[in-house]
């Protein structure tokens, strides 16, 4: 079936949305990640993958569960994510998340796309600008991508964030970003891939200050010998690896393959019950493809939410297994919120942002501002050229690849909406910033 064929198969009928109805009824529900377009197989060996993570996904009982059908970039076919998923079973395809990322594709492009996803009955979809490629070539930001979706009422429209970030800067742009397209209507977030606990938190507490409310998916990682060993030799975004999480991975390491993918499923359970009593809609599970891995783990995480289903039985568990590990990487970064993972919500007394620290302009920046003035803020972005200077020319927020402390994905270099932050809060205009994002 060729994409052309896949725009034209029109049908009028009313199809239904459960995965819509699920995260909006406030249901716990699960997404098992797959990355169609990661290994380099003929397209209908990739769509037999895909139907047999369904079938398998599509029969745990516990949960109401789909697959999240990541988009990494061109296939050698030439089919994308949206049309690899059209070719999944019909009656199955509402329970399910489809990627949508701005790599290669043009506005043009992206309609295109999403003629053939709303057609197909593939109605969720998640706007990502993608990961960087070389040489760069075309490329539409993952805000013009939800605005796309949002013209198209049948579709409902996710968005991602990243709040591992432990520089004020970089933190509060992703939390801007993600305000602004939650006042915009965004039906539900994926956070970035991360570890961090008291994140998750503040991420919540955030949204409740705001009163912004929408279903998150926080996304967690079931670990291979491989990709942990990976993780250990390479940053990964979302991810600190501190002193003693090191530890504690070099030893797992060194276990027989049973007992290492024990100790993965146990700190999966842990993760699943912190998220569940933070508050979030779900979990988009990474590393959980194949049909009996992701069986197990649905299993292992009904196991944490049925066992440790009250804040406080989670705070014991927290400091008894997860802190020390947590502390020792994150003592020292930028924390918004006080008190955080030691009470859950207080609505008798709401926590109080952290005061931002001083933005540290240097003196040929405090030139820029000079020139910039107040007045001129919403034209100029305080005289930083967000557009020209991103390279994956993202003109309304940051990427979900920004660095735990500011650095962009590309390399040492400042993330530009880092600096845009920083200059906003040194000319004393941070009011207003969400609106350049929509």
């Amino acid at each position: 079936m060729s994409s052309n064929d896949l725009q034209l198969e029109m049908n009028f009928s009313e199809k239904q949305n459960r995965f819509r109805k699920t995260v909006e009824k406030g249901e716990f529900s699960l997404l098992f990640e797959s990355a169609v377009q990661g290994p380099q197989l003929p397209a209908k060996e990739v769509v037999k993958q895909l139907k047999n993570l369904e079938d398998a996904v599509c029969a745990i009982d516990k949960f109401s569960c789909g697959v999240a059908v990541i988009d990494k970039g061109e296939n050698p076919e030439g089919l994308s994510a949206v049309e690899f998923a059209a070719q999944m079973s019909e009656d199955l395809r509402d329970r399910h998340a489809v990627y949508l990322s701005g790599i290669n594709r043009d506005e043009k492009e992206i309609c295109r796309q999403l003629a053939i996803a709303e057609n197909s009955g593939n109605f969720n979809i998640v706007a990502v600008s993608g990961d960087l490629t070389t040489p760069p070539g075309v490329r539409t930001d993952s805000g013009v991508i939800f605005k796309k979706i949002m013209e198209r009422k049948s579709l409902f429209s996710g968005v991602t964030v990243n709040p591992c970030q432990y520089d004020p800067w970089a933190l509060m742009a992703q939390y801007s970003k993600l305000a602004a397209r939650i006042i915009s209507d965004a039906g539900f977030f994926v956070t970035q891939m991360g570890w961090d606990t008291l994140k998750l938190q503040s991420l919540s507490w955030y949204l409740l200050l705001r009163n912004l409310y929408a279903p998150g998916f926080a996304r967690l990682l079931f670990l291979t010998p491989e990709r942990m060993k990976q993780m250990l030799e390479k940053e990964t975004p979302g991810i600190i690896i501190g002193r003693e999480l090191r530890k504690t991975m070099e030893n797992e390491l060194s276990l027989s393959r049973k007992l290492f993918d024990v100790a993965q499923l146990c700190r999966l359970k842990r993760q699943a019950a912190a998220c569940r009593v933070l508050g979030f809609s779900g979990i988009q599970l990474c590393g959980a493809d194949q049909p009996a891995v992701a069986k197990e783990c649905a299993g292992v995480i009904w196991e944490g939410i049925s066992s440790i289903s009250s804040f406080e039985d989670f705070l014991e568990c927290y400091h008894s297994e997860m802190a020390e590990s947590e502390v020792n990487s994150f003592h020292l970064k930028f924390q918004l919120f006080d008190r955080v993972l030691k009470r859950p919500y207080p609505f008798d007394n709401p926590p109080q942002p952290a005061e931002l620290p001083d933005p540290e302009v240097k003196l040929s920046e405090k030139i820029a501002l000079i020139f910039s003035g107040k007045d001129e803020f919403s034209h100029r972005r305080q005289n930083v050229c967000t557009a020209g200077k991103c390279p994956k020319h993202n003109t309304l927020g940051p990427c979900g690849g920004v660095r735990h402390d500011g650095r962009c994905e590309n390399g040492t270099q400042e993330c530009v909406y880092r600096k845009w932050f920083r200059f906003a809060a040194a000319n004393d205009a941070m009011t207003g910033i969400e609106k350049e994002m929509i």
